[in-house]
């Protein structure tokens, strides 16, 4: 395996120069791992793993150490996909080298191995930590930051009219595509899916909780399909809202 390879490299940069830090052996490699951070963006959907945001909206992708390489007692995890998430810039460096425990357990959330949405609270698109691992976990990548807050407002906007078309217009057709595309919204591929979720379960528990599991929905141009609907039926949201 290629990570077995690596690990030897770094070993070997180790042995020659006990000096040497895992960081500069990882950014010797970025060439070679390219094809690893694609895949790792694919399998987030191309959206960061701890703000939600996709990547074209704020950075480029990050492979993130959940476990931080620069520390010494991590190093061994530096290759293991297990200890990668997809991260943007700005939650890469807010986090950087902090991993805080507690008794050996780790108060940083890992959204690739644990579900956030009992340790957070949101309220429209601001959201707090309810358990002492989601306050950690807000404070550490500043997931309450204002500029995140905005992309999550403006987002909000369009699941809003969505919902006030479904329930207000009389068109059969219009009322079906507006479902759709709430069901989509809360899908992991879609933008800010937790907030999402945690605002379609108050709204409309129904739809948000079925009680049988839904087949998944193709993303393809949803996001171009929803604002051209909302911008067609702007006038008619106008004087419903």
């Amino acid at each position: 395996m290629r990570a077995d390879g690596w690990r030897a490299r770094f070993a070997e940069a180790r042995r020659e120069d006990a000096e040497v830090s895992a960081g500069s052996v990882w950014r010797s490699l970025r060439a070679a791992l390219r094809a690893d951070a694609d895949e790792l963006s694919r399998r987030f959907h191309h959206k960061c793993a701890y703000c939600e945001s996709r990547m074209r909206h704020v950075s480029h992708a990050h492979i993130e150490h959940y476990r931080p390489k620069s520390r010494r007692e991590f190093e061994h995890l530096m290759f293991d996909w297990g200890n990668w998430l997809l991260s943007c810039g700005i939650c890469n460096e807010e986090k950087w080298a902090d991993f805080p425990q507690r008794s050996g357990a780790p108060l940083l959330l890992n959204p690739a191995d644990e579900d956030p949405a009992p340790h957070l609270a949101f309220a429209g698109p601001h959201v707090r930590g309810v358990t002492e691992r989601g306050c950690k976990t807000v404070e550490l990548v500043q997931l309450d930051r204002q500029p995140l807050r905005s992309e999550r407002a403006s987002w909000l906007t369009c699941v809003d009219a969505l919902l006030l078309l479904w329930v207000q217009t009389a068109d059969q057709e219009v009322r079906r595509e507006c479902r759709q595309h709430l069901v989509w919204a809360l899908q992991d591929d879609a933008p800010y899916a937790g907030m999402t979720r945690a605002y379609l379960r108050r709204k409309c528990p129904r739809l948000a909780s079925p009680p049988t599991r839904r087949a998944r929905l193709p993303a393809g141009e949803r996001q171009g399909r929803i604002r051209a609907l909302l911008e067609h039926y702007g006038a008619e949201l106008a004087k419903l809202g």
